[in-house]
């Protein structure tokens, strides 16, 4: 082997020194790489519009230094591989929070209860039933509770006298 050439575990050395050097591990997502970046890029550029010669010289000097240290990483196959499989990873992951959405979306209604209590003797009865089995009062839907509520013999009597009160009057007026 020629001494300019590095074999392999060099390689893979120099890339995990990148990966130190930008405060990153070996083994973060692409996505983080390219924060970290980012962020050391704005760091660096914000640092060379100061009035100090010297500190934007080091600035310049970081800010090429990362730039470098990132086109390494991203360029290497360890990284590209990586970030191919962790592109499936999250497709695969949000595949599945799709599907968990539409599984929610999809839910069957609530499952009505099966027994119920009786109004009268408040034992359980079955929902079907029409009669109570043990007072043997009628069990009445919504609808015939309130039409019976309307429709009480009370009111009915009530109605009657009211209708004679009113006829009366009528019938004394018009004498």
């Amino acid at each position: 082997m020629a001494s300019g050439e590095k074999n392999l575990t060099e390689i893979d050395d120099d890339i995990d020194l990148c990966y130190k050097a930008m405060g990153l591990s070996f083994s973060d997502p692409p996505d983080k790489v390219d924060r970290v970046y980012k962020t050391l890029v704005a760091e660096y550029t914000k640092g060379m519009s100061v009035g100090d010669p010297t500190a934007r010289q080091n600035a310049k000097g970081n800010l090429e230094q990362v730039q470098d240290l990132y086109e390494r990483i991203t360029s290497s196959t360890i990284y590209k591989d990586y970030a191919r499989e962790y592109e499936k990873y999250k497709q695969l992951k949000e595949a599945e929070r799709a599907e968990k959405g539409n599984k929610q979306k999809a839910a069957p209604e609530p499952v009505k209860p099966t027994v119920i209590n009786c109004p009268y003797c408040n034992k359980k009865i079955s929902v079907d039933l029409k009669v109570c089995l043990y007072c043997h009062h009628k069990i009445l839907t919504p609808f015939e509770q309130m039409m019976a509520k309307i429709f009480s013999t009370r009111n009915i009597i009530m109605a009657v006298v009211l209708a004679l009160i009113v006829a009366a009057v009528v019938f004394v007026s018009q004498r």
